[in-house]
């Protein structure tokens, strides 16, 4: 049987990261937070409504069913839904930047070093500011934890502010 797809646009470091990790079509872990996600907004088909086509800037994503969720009726995901399924992609990612860039052993060592072989192990080619982007939402992450008090950016060598 073929694959029944969904389309969900990502930014383009999300996209490629989620190639290099879980294929092309992505095909995520069967008892993982993404697929529960994806099938709690998988739908039916509503009548007169194709299949989407896969646009510029969207991964494919292979919509993998349950007992009580079977794609071959349940394969339509609203506007709404592919907003989640990309939010909860997003979760995924930014813990593994967080976990992977915030590795207290590496502070001797420049942040943009660290993010660059950081995008190399994971995939993610230097094109369309994706360097610039991941440094951003690093400092955004960053940021988030100074408001509370919690510096945890203290040590890096040259950190970008």
């Amino acid at each position: 049987m073929n694959q029944i797809l969904i389309y969900v646009k990502l930014p383009v470091y999300e996209r490629e990261w989620c190639e290099h990790h879980f294929g092309n079509p992505c095909v995520f872990p069967v008892q993982s937070h993404l697929n529960n996600v994806i099938r709690h907004f998988s739908r039916k088909r509503p009548d007169g409504v194709l299949p989407d086509a896969q646009q510029e800037g969207e991964v494919a994503i292979v919509l993998k069913g349950s007992a009580s969720k079977k794609p071959e009726t349940y394969n339509y995901i609203s506007v709404h839904g592919k907003a989640a399924i990309a939010e909860a992609i997003d979760d995924i990612f930014s813990m593994q930047l967080w976990e992977d860039l915030t590795d207290i052993g590496c502070r001797s060592v420049q942040l943009s070093k660290l993010i660059r072989d950081w995008m190399d192990d994971n995939g993610i080619s230097m094109q369309s500011n994706n360097y610039e982007n991941l440094r951003q939402k690093l400092q955004r992450l960053k940021d988030s934890f100074k408001k509370s008090g919690v510096n945890i950016s203290r040590g890096y060598k040259h950190d970008n502010r």
